[in-house]
Order: structure tokens, then C-alpha cells, then sequence
């Protein structure tokens, strides 16, 4: 196939596109679709929470049953070095799941459903390899596949883009809020299908992965193609068309001598590609999303500390029992501080919510490791672990949302997979200090002293040197100052 037979295939495969993209415009959907899809969100977000959570609640009991009990590369190991261990092989999870950087940019070029479906399946897959998982090598297998899909979050694209502008947080805490409820499952199979038994604690991931496999074929059945998507692809195929259609002559003219505002500004505004290398430079081209990015590198880098609340309760001497109480708390309370940050993003703005939410996940984690140590009532244990993790994601999921307030839409979900590429930084220097900290101090001592700075100093960083995007209109945001 020589040049000109491979252009034109390729324009005649975006002309079909273009061709098929604008009969699926033109269906009006039916009155009740925002409801059906912000219903779809909250299942993919009820499953996202389940596969997020889950690991984090039984770490002790596959850490006791493989690296204690059994043996990994020959030997058994004590609590902490096998701890250690897994966390060091679980980096592995890590440098695959750089790739979902990529795979998230697909979101640009072939549209969010497709990754939308893709997501639920893989996050359904690796629950089930791992309930039917009988040695720490296939365990490894589904928990990579975990991480791989739960860091898509497709489902926050479709609500960030589908919800009006000015209840954009609003809606979105109120989805995360429900959603966040639903990690009530957790403790609560804890308690019926693992018993308190530690050893029965694959039985917690087969409701999760059959409810992720329902969840798949409903997004196939229900969810449509976000309006935004569809307007902006359609805007760059007619673009590539142009040329051999009118021969290329007219393709760069203004349609009219009066064009002028809004549109001629899109117009002579730089066209900015996607992909993952693309965002990269974009990002380092534009001073405040490159600052914010390397701010949420810092908050990142906090990451593993903050997940180990369930090793930290089990080397306190808490009881399974009593640590089955005390994650039942978080759920409730997750749900009810997500909703009220949305509240307060759309009224105070998101770098205050940010800046409120990290300050009370600060107190609360110091708080919740006074209670776990001291064996205080498992309620007060919870409270602290509920608060301080629901203050954290919070804290998280902003940042993240200030950063699609600041790019357009056609490297938007380009810019989510980058910026998730380059805070894995921030994630690699977290793990190795947490992973050699513990071999020599007491796991909750290493955490508090790498995760409080971290949080505070980044929290306190963006409230000064990011700026506010509370109210923007994601139709009007174009490539300039690349």
C-alpha cells in the first residue's frame, strides 16, 4: 500500500466515523437519560470504591496467610518484612499501571464509553481471579489487573462533563457520596461471608466481582456517549475532511468576514493533540497545571501511608472483631464529608474545600493513631480512620478536578492518564520510605511522620499558588498558551 492509497483509507475511515458520530448527535435522547446515567455513575462508582477498599481491610489476613504462614520466594517472614516485601512487589502494580496513562488518552480518540465498559470488566476480572486465587502469584495477578483499571475513572469524566457547570461539584460529591457508602459492604462481608475468620478472606471478593460483571453489561445496554465528546470529535474530523473537500484552499478561511468573539478565538487558538506525550508537554508548557501537578505529586507521595490503616490496627492488638466495628464507621462517614465538600466547592470554591479537607484528614489521622495504640473503643478508632481517609480522597479527587477545570476537552482525559503518570513519582518515593521505615520503626510512626508533611505542605501550597476554577465552562476552554 503506498502513501496515497493509506491516506485515503484513513480518510475514508474518519469520514464513516464522522458520518456515524453525527447520526448518534442527532438522536434526542429520551427525558429520563441524565437520571439513567447518573444512576449508571454511582453503580461503576459503588464498584470503583468495593475494588479500592477491599484490599486495604484484609491486608493483614493475605499478608499472615502467604508471608507468615506460607512461603514466598522459599522462606516465611515476620508481620512487618513480609509487609514490606509485598508492598516492594506490589511497585510492579505500579510500573504497569504507568500504561493506564495511555489507555486513559484512548478517552480522546475513540470516546469515553468504550473505557467506560473496558474499566467495569477489567475491575470485575480482578476480583474474581483473586476470590479463585490459591497461591500469591495469581493473588498478584488480579491485584495488578485492580490496579491497572481502577485508576481510569472514566466515570468521573462523564459526570464532570455531562453535569452543569455551576452544580458540577455539587453533583459530583453527591455520586462519590452514595458511591462511598456502598464500602459498608466491606466490614459487612467481613462479618458475614469471612465470619471475623482470616482465613476465609478471599469470600469478601465474590459479590463484588459478579456485581462489576452486572455493572458492565448495564453501561453496554444504558450509557450513550457524552455530548461533549461527540461535538469536539466531530469538530476535529470535519477539520481533517475539509481539505479534500474543498481542496485545501478554504480550509484555513474564516467562515465569514463578520467572525469574530468566542469563535474566532477557538478558531485561531492552536490545536492541541491528544495522547500521553502531548499532555506531558502541554502541561510544562502552562505554569499553574504545572504547579498544581507537582503539588498533588507531593500529596500523592502519602498515599500508601494512608492506606495502611488496617495494618496499623492489627499491629495495635485490635482484634478482628474489633476491626470489623471500626471500618464500618468510614463508610457513613465518607459519604456524608464528600457531600458537604461539594457543597462548599461550589460555594467557597475547590481550593478552600481542598485546603479544609486536608487539615481535618491531618488531625483525624493523628487522632486515629492515638485511639488504635491505645486500644481505645473500636467507635472512636473508626472515627478517626473514617475521618481522616474520607478527608484525604477528598482532598484527592479536587485536585483532580481544579486540573480538568484548566484543559480542554479534546486532551482531557489525555491530561487525566499524564498527570497520573507523572504523580506515580510522588507514589515511588512514598512506598520506598514507608517499605524501609517500617523494618525499623513502628508501622503507624513511619506513616505519621512522611504522611503528615506531605499533606499539610501541599494543601497549603495549592490555597497560595494555584488558582481557583470554581464555575468554569468547559465549552470555553481552549488550547492557548501552548
Amino acid at each position: 500500500m503506498n502513501e496515497t492509497e493509506r491516506k485515503e483509507k484513513i480518510r475514508l475511515r474518519e469520514q464513516n466515523e464522522l458520518l456515524r458520530l453525527k447520526a448518534e448527535r442527532s438522536k434526542a435522547r429520551c427525558a429520563g437519560y441524565f437520571i439513567v446515567l447518573l444512576v449508571m455513575i454511582v453503580l461503576t462508582d459503588v464498584l470503583d470504591n468495593l475494588a479500592t477498599n477491599i484490599g486495604g481491610n484484609i491486608t493483614s489476613s493475605f499478608i499472615t496467610e502467604f508471608f507468615v504462614n506460607g512461603k514466598v520466594f522459599g522462606k516465611s517472614y515476620e508481620y512487618e518484612a513480609g509487609l514490606a516485601l509485598h508492598n516492594t512487589i506490589s511497585l510492579i502494580g505500579y510500573v504497569i499501571s504507568f500504561l493506564v496513562s495511555f489507555y486513559k488518552s484512548l478517552a480522546d480518540r475513540i470516546g469515553r464509553k468504550p473505557l467506560f465498559v473496558l474499566s467495569a470488566l477489567g475491575m470485575a476480572a480482578g476480583l474474581l481471579i483473586i476470590f479463585c486465587c490459591r497461591s500469591y502469584l495469581v493473588f498478584l495477578i488480579g491485584s495488578f489487573m485492580l490496579s491497572f483499571f481502577i485508576g481510569s475513572d472514566i466515570q468521573i469524566l462523564y459526570v464532570l462533563e455531562e453535569a452543569p457547570k455551576e452544580k458540577r461539584a455539587t453533583v459530583y460529591s453527591l455520586l462519590k457520596g452514595i458511591g462511598g457508602l456502598s464500602s459498608v459492604a466491606i466490614p459487612t462481608m467481613r462479618a458475614t461471608l469471612m465470619q471475623n475468620d482470616p482465613t476465609k478472606w478471599r469470600n469478601v471478593y465474590l459479590l463484588p466481582g459478579l456485581f462489576g460483571l452486572a455493572v458492565a453489561a448495564l453501561i453496554i445496554l444504558l450509557v450513550k456517549e457524552t455530548r461533549i465528546f461527540q461535538d469536539r470529535r466531530i469538530e476535529q474530523l470535519e477539520a481533517a475532511q475539509a481539505p479534500a473537500d474543498v481542496g485545501g484552499a478554504l480550509s484555513s478561511a474564516p467562515e465569514s468576514p463578520a467572525e469574530t468573539g468566542e469563535a474566532a478565538v477557538k478558531k485561531a487558538a492552536p490545536e492541541v493533540k491528544a495522547g500521553v506525550i502531548s499532555a506531558i508537554k502541554y502541561i510544562f508548557k502552562r505554569k499553574d497545571l504545572r504547579t498544581l501537578i507537582l503539588i498533588k505529586m507531593l500529596f500523592d507521595a502519602a498515599i500508601v501511608a494512608m492506606t495502611n490503616y488496617e495494618s496499623i490496627m492489627y499491629r495495635a492488638n485490635m482484634s478482628t472483631e474489633a476491626i470489623t466495628t471500626a471500618e464500618f464507621f468510614y463508610p457513613f462517614l465518607y459519604c456524608a464529608a464528600v457531600i458537604v465538600s461539594g457543597v462548599l466547592a461550589d460555594r467557597i470554591g475547590r481550593k478552600k474545600t481542598v485546603l479544609i479537607f486536608g487539615l481535618i484528614c491531618a488531625a483525624s489521622f493523628a487522632m486515629f493513631i492515638l485511639s488504635a495504640n491505645s486500644l481505645w473503643s473500636p467507635a472512636l478508632v473508626g472515627v478517626g480512620y473514617g475521618l481522616y481517609l474520607g478527608g484525604y480522597w477528598i482532598g484527592r479527587d479536587y485536585m483532580e478536578i481544579i486540573s480538568t477545570e484548566m484543559v480542554p476537552t479534546g486532551i482531557r482525559a489525555s491530561i487525566m492518564g499524564a498527570e497520573g503518570l507523572l504523580v506515580y513519582i510522588g507514589m515511588g518515593a512514598g512506598f520506598a520510605f514507608v517499605n524501609v521505615g517500617m523494618l525499623f520503626l513502628p508501622l503507624w510512626l513511619v506513616c505519621s511522620i512522611f504522611a503528615l508533611p506531605c499533606i499539610l505542605i501541599s494543601v497549603f501550597l495549592l490555597s497560595r499558588k494555584v488558582k481557583e476554577t470554581m464555575g468554569v465552562d468547559y465549552e470555553s476552554i481552549s488550547g492557548e498558551g501552548v
